[in-house]
């Protein structure tokens, strides 16, 4: 309970923080009824809300060991606002536009929020802006983001855009203002998406995630068969979490029932599977542990069994023993989000690799050796990437006729063609420019594939399964999949530019593909390089 209650002050302190872009000055009036109030705020544009009521919450019995004290002071000393003294939040975030993310949150406190008390330092100095009746206060350095007055308790905080139309334009009959005028039960937290508003975005970020076919498609019914999605929170009278997912029709909520187990299954088992990683069980107490760990999981998929009525799920889980707990099993499925989505990527990273060193094994199989890293011109100067050369052998026989082989990458014609590179050269996590790719070469005088000269198995006398064919770099290094460049080898600096998040992987000359560390001796990197260095390298690197 103890923990709970300072990871709530922590997070309460944030919001102190946060604060300071929300508090305004205002005249000091009897706050009127929150829910009602929040409704004529809410553009139709609105996409998504989160609701908190702080003041609520605070008062709890469960929230006696938080340094409440402490959070108050730090909000009066930072903002000049006590955010324990906020009854309701709530942040509306309005439809992806030509203008970047919109957003306004409605604040509304128990007392008057009094303007002589505010950190001067917020604002830009220049006092109330008048935008057509629009009366605003704009904040230093981010002219984008403004402050309105309501009354002496409300304020609407967010980009100028929204703010306004927050203000002047409010449709109580918008589908999440709907949804939020319909709630009448009480909890501390809520959010609320709408997939209806959303589905174009959804389905594209769906279409392009690096998941699992399987996955891929159960998230895809989800987005397809969803209209909202409402996640609820409270603690102060009793600990639950509700979700609820309301589909379009019956016979969506049947499908999105089915996907959402299989989803859950997958984050249970990413999150065991990240869990025992880090706890070997050579001994009593590990071997422990990883009973422990089967046994909350269990637990949670046990708790979690939807309540399907017509078309709309639930799931809930509630009365825990310690309110901590929900702080636990929340906290394991978001790196169990992270690590499904990083093995993902490394998956889909590796067959790519896997699928371009078989081209240029079917290459060398045809032409009797690897290719060079550049096609050349009758004066031996770099003209193409070997990445054109592979077309027949990667299925793209029909785009490599498209190419002018006896003119340079960057010419008219094969310039035109850089946006049709194929998928297997693009990578699912590092973002690059449209026609970039990190997937290279390492190239020297020394390594499998080198800039001018074919490269033959005969070669290759470390062995092909201790030799570096292909890598990853990082987006920076990232170069146009036509053009005759890779990664330049430095044996001062071997692994520039190479490790995201600790690893890279790496194709090695026989098609196997190996994930290495950072953490990586130097000297063995630099031996894996080279095809005829004479190095022995330890199969375990």
């Amino acid at each position: 309970m103890r923990h709970f209650g300072l990871r709530l002050a922590l997070r309460f302190r944030l919001f102190a923080l946060a604060s300071a872009w929300l508090t305004i000055w205002v005249q000091a009036v009897v706050a009127q009824d929150a829910g009602p109030k929040l409704l004529k705020y809410t553009p139709p544009q609105t996409a998504a809300a989160v609701s908190l009521w702080p003041e609520q919450l605070a008062k709890s019995e469960r929230m006696r060991m938080a340094p409440l004290e402490v959070i108050t002071a730090s909000g009066l000393e930072t903002v000049g606002i006590d955010p324990l003294k906020l009854n309701r939040v709530d942040v509306l975030i309005g439809l992806p536009g030509p203008a970047g993310p919109q957003f306004g949150a409605l604040i509304q406190s128990s007392v008057a929020m009094d303007m002589q008390a505010v950190n001067a330092d917020m604002l830009d100095g220049e006092g109330l802006h008048d935008d057509d009746g629009f009366k605003y206060l704009q904040l230093k350095g981010r002219e984008e983001l403004v402050i309105h007055a309501v009354d002496a308790n409300t304020a609407i905080f967010g980009t100028k855009i929204f703010a306004k139309q927050m203000a002047l334009r409010g449709d109580p009959n918008g589908q999440v203002a709907t949804i939020l005028g319909a709630i009448r039960s009480q909890q501390d937290a809520l959010a609320i998406v709408s997939v209806d508003a959303l589905r174009p975005m959804l389905q594209g970020f769906a279409e392009a995630a690096p998941l699992p076919p399987q996955l891929a498609e159960d998230v895809q019914i989800v987005v397809d068969s969803a209209s909202f999605i409402a996640l609820r929170l409270q603690l102060s009278d009793q600990e639950r979490i509700q979700l609820l997912v309301s589909a379009i029709d019956e016979g969506g909520a049947s499908d999105i029932e089915g996907s959402v187990q299989n989803l859950l299954q997958f984050a249970q088992e990413q999150t065991l599977l990240e869990m025992k990683r880090n706890v070997p069980n050579d001994s009593l107490t590990g071997q422990a542990m990883h009973q422990y760990f089967d046994r909350v999981a269990n637990e949670l998929q046990l708790a979690l069994k939807p309540n399907r009525t017509g078309n709309r799920l639930v799931y809930e889980v509630e009365d825990f023993q310690n309110a901590s707990i929900v702080g636990t099993l929340t906290g394991m499925l978001l790196p169990a989000i992270s690590s499904a989505r990083m093995a993902a990527g490394r998956a889909q990273t590796a067959n790519n690799l896997k699928q371009l060193g078989l081209a240029l094994h079917n290459f060398a199989s045809a032409y009797r050796s690897f290719p060079a890293t550049a096609g050349l011109d009758d004066d031996g100067e770099p003209m193409i990437s070997w990445r054109v050369a592979i077309l027949p052998f990667i299925e793209e026989a029909e785009l490599y006729q498209k190419f002018n082989l006896d003119e340079p990458w960057d010419s008219e014609h094969n310039l035109a063609l850089l946006e049709e590179m194929p998928d297997v050269f693009k990578h699912p996590s590092r973002k690059t420019k449209p026609g970039y790719t990190v997937y290279q070469a390492p190239v020297s005088d020394v390594t499998l594939l080198r800039l001018k000269e074919p490269t033959g198995f005969q070669d290759i006398t470390d062995g092909t399964s201790n030799t570096i064919m292909l890598l990853e770099t990082t987006s920076d290094r990232a170069v146009p999949w036509t053009a005759p460049q890779d990664y330049e080898l430095d044996m001062d600096k071997p692994s520039a530019d190479l490790f995201v998040d600790g690893i890279s992987q790496f194709l090695f000359g026989d098609g196997s593909v190996h994930t290495i560390s950072d953490t990586v001796d130097l000297g063995i990197l630099k031996a894996l390089y080279t095809r005829a260095g004479g190095e022995v390298v330890n199969p375990n690197f």
